[in-house]
């Protein structure tokens, strides 16, 4: 599923969308009735920071959020 993913920059905190791919991993869990899916985003293109110019996300790196 294609999205618009808001994320801050590492270096200047400045929040950039980022157009990826969101995908749900399977993850194991202790009780066989309950499904436990995990999203992880893939960016869809090399994405840079609109204020200090340097690379936020790469295509093939996964990125996962934690709560």
């Amino acid at each position: 599923m294609k999205t618009n993913l808001r994320m801050k920059c590492p270096y200047c905190e400045h929040w950039n969308r980022i157009p990826v791919n969101k995908i749900f991993i399977k993850q194991p869990s202790s009780e066989p009735k309950v499904k436990v899916l995990i999203p992880i985003y893939e960016p869809l293109r090399f994405s840079e920071c609109r204020k200090c110019g340097k690379v936020t996300a790469k295509p093939k790196e996964a990125i996962r959020i934690h709560p």
